[in-house]
């Protein structure tokens, strides 16, 4: 196979495609990871994100069509799932202490002089890749982000590169695409140990993506905090969930999925996979349990 690894969006990050493929598809997945790790992460200053986040309320700022789209998706998730799922975090991720790059142990909070509000829709797309600030909520795609990003590029891949199969694979969140004879086998890493596998699941084509508040946690004074936080409520996920790992043909599915399964309890999960997912499976990891995959939709 010809293979690409980056260590970019604080993770590492490897393409998998058929050796022999008479297209130089390197130089163009590089440029596009490497434009949406500038301009859309809120670790970075003065990039487009930035520029969203410091708008007056009432201001409006036009964007590029892709960081639309992408974040036109972020919200119809935040509207599917009733606010659980947010974009709109940032705040509140900075005042729990994460205002740094990971890895990291321990953190101050970002001085507020009152606690960040949660308001409903606080920014709204006008259309022709205009958006409204409407209250005063700042943006954080995190994972989601580089979901939309593996997505774009693998569906870029496969139609226009190699359709015969492929696989991008983002600290977790994966991609793959096979025509019919390749088959991906994909392991479940334990929840403690990144190293060791603890499940595996077989497929051909469709998307994978875990969430885990194990290794994503630090503390902040005497407090254990992770970045799994309630889009409602703006505080941290209170859950016997350790690690969720989601099978869906969709990675943006996929991935807000995972974060859901810290977020609903077992009956609200099931439905919104039902309401949301035509097939997925889900492999939750609890404290002091066991796990197993759970399925819904076709067999």
């Amino acid at each position: 196979m010809d293979t690409l690894t980056l260590q970019i969006m604080n993770t590492e990050l490897y393409i998998a495609m058929p050796k022999g493929v008479h297209f130089r598809w390197k130089e163009k997945a590089e440029k596009w990871l490497h434009y949406v790790a500038k301009e859309w992460s809120r670790f970075q200053s003065n990039n487009e994100l930035s520029q969203l986040n410091d708008l007056k309320i009432g201001e409006t700022l036009r964007i590029s069509s892709l960081l639309y789209d992408c974040l036109v998706q972020a919200n119809q998730y935040y509207q599917r799932s009733n606010g659980l799922f947010s974009p709109y975090l940032k705040r509140q991720l900075e005042q729990h202490g994460y205002n740094q790059s990971f890895p990291f142990d321990s953190a101050k909070s970002k001085a507020f002089q009152n606690k960040p509000l949660i308001a409903n829709q606080p920014f709204q797309f006008l259309g022709d890749e205009q958006v409204m600030k409407v209250a005063q909520q700042e943006i954080d795609l995190g994972g989601f982000a580089k979901g939309y990003a593996i997505e774009k590029l693998a569906n870029w891949l496969e139609q226009e590169v190699s359709p015969d199969f492929g696989l991008i694979d983002g600290g977790g969140d994966m991609k793959m695409w096979s025509s019919g004879e390749k088959t991906w086998t994909i392991g479940v890493a334990d929840a403690w140990d990144n190293d060791k596998e603890i499940s595996s699941i077989k497929m051909k084509t469709g998307a994978i993506a875990t969430s885990n508040r194990v290794y994503r946690s630090w503390m902040q004074g005497t407090m254990k905090k992770h970045h799994l936080l309630n889009g409602q409520t703006g505080e941290i996920a209170d859950t016997e969930v350790l690690q969720a790992s989601v099978v869906t043909s969709s990675l943006c599915d996929a991935e807000v999925g995972a974060k859901l399964c810290f977020l609903m309890d077992g009956d609200e999960l099931q439905q919104w996979f039902e309401n949301n997912c035509q097939q997925s499976a889900r492999f939750i990891v609890k404290e002091g349990q066991a796990a197993n995959w759970r399925m819904t939709g076709e067999k």
